[in-house]
């Protein structure tokens, strides 16, 4: 009889040892809870998380714990209606200042588990059993901080936002091409514009298509040129419009990880006025050319009249 009774010892000590190992090694926040929402049980990480200790938390329903601050009626809601109805809490959300950290955004995962009473009874130990009956219906709540990656993720939805109303008000043509395949992904309005598409005809054409490489195998290199160097830049080349003219233009090939970003800015103007004055230098040079040549035959046309009246005067 005895040894029966050392052997249940021994397997209720090394039975909570391996149900208190399990919940410790948790590196997130977590919390057992009886059908009452009473904490049994809680983990360090619950512990540092929140700045309390154990004697604040086991036993104690957990709208009491700190000062009160898991008071949250929504959540007590879900939680109450988990053990009756069977539910599943998933990935919660809870946004709540908390008196010893602060604001912060929690994750909240929640089950019932219906175990022997026995095992109800070495996770509570401490603080009393259960009440009747073979079984008991506990709760794991797991708790994830995600506060930093909301902040992150609402900085980068922000950054997201300005770039994309960048991109779509943006003077210059803007194209975002697929790196791999060379499909044009996204166009802007001045791009749809310039080469005279409307944007779903856009979306179906190659990048060699409207020009700056001549067919994939030369995309291929320049989509290695970019991931060596960042950027590509075409001072003057041509880009072809959907009525097959030649747009004289700037390019700027930008490696954005998965995609290309195409600046195209249309210097045909500017093309066209380097020509003009060009032409203008050339004239007043041709001008020029022509006003010194005169001065000499002037200068050469004195003198031999100079020479004349001086053999006039000598007879």
């Amino acid at each position: 009889m005895k040894d029966k009774k050392q052997m249940g010892e021994t397997e209720s000590k090394v039975l909570l040892e391996y149900a208190n190992s399990i919940i410790a090694t948790l590196r997130e926040p977590f919390l057992v809870l009886d059908n009452n929402l009473r904490v049994i049980s809680a983990n360090q990480a619950f512990y540092t998380t929140f700045e309390v200790r154990e004697k604040e938390t086991i036993g104690r329903p957990l709208p009491d714990l700190g000062d009160r601050q898991w008071n949250i009626p929504k959540l007590l809601q879900l939680l109450k209606e988990i053990i009756p109805e069977k539910k599943v809490v998933k990935d919660y959300e809870v946004e709540h200042k908390f008196a010893q950290i602060g604001e912060r955004v929690m994750l909240l995962n929640a089950c019932q588990l219906r175990v022997p009473k026995k095992i109800a009874g070495i996770i509570a130990v401490g603080i009393g059993g259960g009440g009747g009956g073979e079984e008991e219906e506990l709760i794991l709540m797991a708790i994830e901080d995600i506060t930093e990656p909301k902040r992150l993720q609402e900085e980068l939805k922000g950054s997201e936002e300005r770039y994309r109303r960048a991109f779509e008000t943006s003077r210059n043509a803007l194209l975002l091409v697929h790196k791999t395949e060379a499909d044009i992904l996204n166009s802007n309005a001045s791009s749809q514009e310039l080469l005279g598409y409307p944007p779903e005809e856009l979306l179906k054409k190659k990048l060699w298509e409207i020009g700056m490489v001549k067919d994939y195998k030369d995309f291929q290199e320049v989509v290695l040129r970019l991931e060596r160097d960042g950027v590509i830049t075409y001072a003057d080349t041509p880009v072809k419009s959907k009525k097959g003219l030649s747009i004289n233009a700037e390019v700027f090939l930008v490696d954005k990880a998965k995609v290309i970003q195409c600046n195209i800015h249309d210097i045909t103007e500017r093309k066209e006025a380097e020509k003009e004055l060009k032409e203008k230098c050339e004239d007043l040079e041709r001008f020029s050319k022509f006003a010194v040549d005169r001065e000499l035959k002037m200068e050469e046309l004195e003198k031999k009249v100079k020479d004349l009246e001086e053999k006039l005067k000598v007879r």
